[in-house]
């Protein structure tokens, strides 16, 4: 594959998996409620340093780790925790919540980078897919050594970061149209989701 199509397509499969929702998402738009338009970037960043690690990880030959049955499983119940976890602290502070009105500076950028990897790590379905389409790509980059590995990955985070940066935009757009009340509501359907999303995760692998 040549280097144009090998960055041109890793932009477009990161971009169709980055606009389907999931706890990513949710935590994006649910954070962004409660802060400014800043949230996307931030918390891709942290996102983005969890990938490195990953693509570093099967760079060294440890891909077939991940593929065990016992790592999936253990994987899908500590992720389901965290998710059940962040699910319940949007539920305690649904009633004080506090939406910001304005763009003011966010003192906390670091608890959002880490919830960025937090909740990717958490995702079980973030590791399959890249030991499954993360590591066809990274075949197709090998033969290109250095380059090719950086144009896949810069391909790929750019989409994230392009995508969730429009979602923060426009969430924080949008809140300013409408009422505080409606927003606290649609903030604490978005901890019922995680609830129930990490619930499914472990009880998929559990029964």
């Amino acid at each position: 594959m040549p280097l144009y199509l090998l960055f041109t397509t890793s932009f477009l499969v990161g971009l169709s998996g980055a606009v389907s929702p999931g706890p990513l998402f949710v935590v994006t738009v649910e954070e962004t409620l409660k802060k400014d338009f800043k949230v996307g970037p931030q918390i891709i960043l942290g996102h983005s340093l969890l990938e490195l690690f990953m693509v570093l990880f099967l760079i060294f030959g440890f891909g077939e780790v991940l593929k065990g049955e016992n790592v999936q499983k253990y994987l899908s119940i500590v992720g389901g925790v965290f998710l059940i976890y962040f699910g319940i602290s949007t539920f305690l502070s649904f009633k004080k919540l506090k939406f910001k009105k304005n763009n003011s500076l966010n003192n906390k950028n670091f608890i959002l980078i880490l919830k960025g990897i937090l909740v990717s790590l958490s995702n079980p379905y973030w590791t399959i897919w890249w030991i499954t389409i993360g590591l066809v790509y990274l075949s197709f980059a090998f033969p290109y050594g250095f380059l090719g590995i950086f144009l896949f990955f810069i391909g790929h985070i750019l989409s994230d970061f392009l995508w969730y940066s429009i979602v923060s935009f426009l969430v924080f757009k949008s809140k300013k149209m409408i009422s505080e009340r409606y927003l606290k509501y649609l903030s604490f359907f978005f901890g019922f989701f995680l609830i129930f999303f990490g619930c499914f995760l472990i009880l998929k692998k559990i029964i």
